[in-house]
């Protein structure tokens, strides 16, 4: 069962790496600005730098996400609860990545711990007052990113057009850098959180309310950036390419609000999602 547990984490945190983390770099693959390859081993050490920073800086979107709901009580049946939990996910992340759909694995983690929980102790196991900043998150994340990507390009697209393509492809990379070590900043911690929620359920010792552990946050990082490059080229194109259909100097704009809306939303506490954000500022 604790090998079970663990492997259902890993593999939850690898399909967000595969599903979630491309949507970061998709603006600067579809503009033609870096290969698929380049950016997806730039975004995993984005990925790991910005798990391990906003770790260290207090982790406060862990905090969050720890306190949603009580599993580390409930002995065999927590365990099975929260594996339902990160394979329900996976199957449901696996399920969308095959149909080209963009999803948020943070939304749905949230989600399966909320029906886990309901069905592990019923309501007792949820602390409903915790969910305030989930929904805050959820909707501005998307007003947020939408906002900083309209407002951004109107008032930086006429100096970008004019910087040229090689400047504008630097922009671009900065953009997609900065945006991916949030994307590290944000997911990392949710689920370097759970890594260590997993650990105090198997050794029987109480979960940190402190911060996540750093280790937890750069094998989370690991898992991401290998789910990356294994396979994130079909959320690229169905967010970058179908969606919508960029130029260079959107691509920047749009690259720099959402890291900038996940660097606010961060510091803030709230769990968001980089796929709603980035999707958001590209519209």
């Amino acid at each position: 069962m604790r090998l079970l547990l663990f492997f259902s984490v890993l593999a939850l945190i690898f399909v967000n790496g595969w599903t979630d983390a491309p949507n970061a770099i998709a603006g600067v693959v579809a503009t033609g600005s870096m290969p698929y390859r380049a950016a997806a081993w730039m975004a995993g050490a984005c990925n790991l730098a910005g798990a391990l920073l906003f770790c260290l800086l207090g982790g406060q979107v862990a905090r969050t996400i720890l306190n949603l709901a009580a599993f580390s009580q409930s002995g065999k049946s927590g365990f099975c609860a929260l594996a339902g939990c990160f394979l329900s996910v996976v199957l449901f992340a696996a399920a969308a990545w095959f149909w080209g759909i963009p999803t948020s694995e943070s939304h749905g983690l949230m989600a399966g711990m909320l029906g886990s929980s309901l069905a592990l102790d019923g309501e007792s196991a949820v602390r409903w007052q915790d969910w305030q900043p989930v929904l805050a998150g959820l909707f501005l994340s998307i007003g947020l990113g939408f906002l900083l990507g309209w407002s951004g390009y109107r008032l930086a697209g006429p100096v970008l057009r004019r910087l040229g393509e090689k400047r504008l492809s630097g922009w671009q990379k900065i953009g997609a850098a900065a945006c991916a070590a949030m994307h590290g900043g944000q997911d990392g911690q949710k689920f370097a959180v759970m890594l260590g929620l997993v650990w105090s359920i198997t050794a029987k010792v109480p979960p940190s309310a402190s911060r996540p552990d750093p280790i937890a946050a750069a094998l989370c990082a690991a898992a991401m950036g290998l789910g990356t490059l294994c396979g994130g080229r079909r959320i690229i194109q169905k967010t970058a390419v179908e969606m919508v259909q960029i130029d260079k100097s959107q691509g920047a704009a749009a690259d720099l609000a959402s890291a900038g809306a996940l660097l606010v939303l961060s510091f803030m506490g709230l769990p968001v999602s980089t796929t709603h954000t980035k999707t958001a500022a590209l519209v």
